[in-house]
C-alpha cells in the first residue's frame, strides 16, 4: 500500500514539473513572438557637418570604428590615390588609421597601417574594406587582399578579383603593432557554398561562444554560377580557421557588403541593396535570422536611402551609399553607422568618395 501511494506521489510530481516547464516554454515563446522587431531606419538621425572623413588627394571608402581602452575612437578606412581613378581600389588600396575624441568625429588621419606584402604572400597587393572588432582583450582587423595569379579569366583585373581573400590583423592595442595572418582565413573548401573570390567579411560572437562570419562570394552551384551571393562560416576562434557552411544564404536576389551583429536574441545584418531587389528601392536593407543560418528580409527592411540628411535639414543625394559598418555601444545597441558615400553625379560629380558617420538613436 505504501509503495502504491509513493508511486502515485512520484507520478503527480512529474506531471506537475512537466506542466510548469511547458508553461515556462509557452511564456518564453510568447515573449519571443511579442518582441518588437528592430526598425533601424526610424533610428537614423541627421548628420553633423563634421561627421565626414574626406581627402582631396585620395578616394576614401569603407571605414570601421572601435573604441580603445584609451577612450579614443579609432577608425580604420580604405584609401587609394586620386591619380589611380575609382577602379584603382583593387590594386592600390591601403588601410589607414584615424582617431577622434568624439564618436562622430572629426577623425584625424594618423598613418597607413596595412598594404600589400608583395610577391610570395597571399596578400600580395593592396589591403581593402576593413572590419574592426574587439574580442576579449585583443583587436581583430579583418580585411581583404589578393594574389596576382592567372585564374584563367579574361584579363588581369578579373584575375586579381578572383584572387581576393579574407585575412585578419591582430593587436593588443588599436594603435598596433599588428600581426597579419600568414594565410587567408577562408579559401576554397570542397563541397561548400563558395568559389572564386571571398571578400567583405563581418564577424560576431554567438551566444554559444563561436564566431560567425558572413562574407560575399560566388557560388559553385550551377544555378547560381554568375550571381553575387553571401556565405556564412564558423570558427572556435576569431582568428580562424573558419569552416564554410554547405549552403549559401540570400541567394534569391543580389545584395552585398553585409554587416552582422547579435542583439536581444536575434541576428541582424545590414546589406547594400544596390538594385532595390529586396526593398524595392536602392539603399541599405535589414535582414534577420534566429539561428545565423537561415536569413530573411526584416519586417522593417528599409534602413536608409542613398542620401544624407544634414543637421540643418538640407539633403544631399548620393551616387553611392555602401560598405555599412555599425558601431555598437556598451549595451550592444547600434549607435553609429559608417558608410562609404559619393555625391550624386551633377554639379558635384567631381567630388571624391568619402566616409560619412551617421548617428543612430539609442534607448539609454
Amino acid at each position: 500500500m505504501k509503495q502504491y501511494i509513493l508511486k502515485i506521489f512520484v507520478i503527480a510530481f512529474i506531471v506537475l514539473v512537466s506542466c510548469k516547464d511547458n508553461k515556462q516554454a509557452d511564456k518564453k515563446e510568447e515573449v519571443t513572438e511579442n518582441h518588437e522587431e528592430l526598425d533601424l531606419g526610424k533610428l537614423i538621425q541627421p548628420v553633423p557637418f563634421h561627421s565626414v572623413l574626406k581627402d582631396p588627394n585620395y578616394y576614401i571608402w569603407g571605414a570601421s570604428m572601435v573604441q580603445g581602452d584609451d577612450k579614443q575612437y579609432h577608425l580604420y578606412y580604405s584609401r587609394w590615390p586620386k591619380s589611380k581613378g575609382f577602379g584603382g581600389w583593387l590594386d592600390y588600396s591601403a588601410i589607414a588609421h584615424a582617431t577622434s575624441d568624439n564618436i562622430g568625429g572629426p577623425y584625424v588621419h594618423e598613418k597607413v597601417i596595412l598594404d600589400g606584402f608583395g610577391k610570395g604572400n597571399w596578400n600580395e597587393q593592396s589591403a581593402h574594406n576593413p572590419h574592426i572588432k574587439k574580442f576579449g582583450n585583443k583587436y581583430y582587423l579583418y580585411f581583404i587582399s589578393h594574389v596576382n595569379k592567372d585564374f584563367g579569366k579574361k584579363n588581369d583585373t578579373e584575375n586579381h578579383r578572383w584572387g581576393q581573400r579574407i585575412g585578419v590583423a591582430i593587436a593588443n592595442n588599436p594603435r598596433g603593432p599588428w600581426e597579419v595572418s600568414k594565410e587567408p582565413l577562408i579559401d576554397y573548401q570542397e563541397g561548400k557554398g563558395a568559389e572564386g573570390y571571398m571578400v567583405n567579411p563581418s564577424v560576431c560572437k554567438t551566444p554559444d561562444g563561436l564566431y560567425l562570419m558572413i562574407f560575399k562570394t560566388r557560388s559553385n552551384k550551377p544555378d547560381l554560377k554568375n550571381r553575387m551571393i553571401q556565405c556564412i562560416a564558423t570558427s572556435k576562434s576569431p582568428e580562424g580557421p573558419f569552416v564554410i557552411a554547405e549552403n549559401p544564404i540570400l541567394t534569391d536576389k543580389e545584395a552585398e557588403d553585409p554587416f552582422l551583429w547579435y542583439q536581444e536574441g536575434k541576428y541582424y545584418a545590414v546589406l547594400d541593396d544596390q538594385r532595390g531587389l529586396y526593398t524595392g528601392t536602392h539603399g541599405l536593407a535589414l535582414f534577420t535570422s534566429t539561428n545565423g543560418e537561415k536569413w530573411e528580409v526584416s519586417k522593417n527592411p528599409n534602413v536608409m536611402k542613398p542620401e544624407i540628411v544634414w543637421e540643418d535639414g538640407t539633403v544631399s543625394e548620393l551616387q553611392y551609399l555602401e560598405r555599412p559598418q555599425i558601431w555598437l555601444n556598451e549595451k550592444g545597441q547600434p549607435a553609429m553607422l559608417f558608410c562609404a558615400a559619393q555625391l550624386k553625379k551633377g554639379k558635384d560629380s567631381l567630388s571624391l568618395p568619402f566616409n560619412v558617420h551617421i548617428p543612430i538613436k539609442t534607448n539609454n
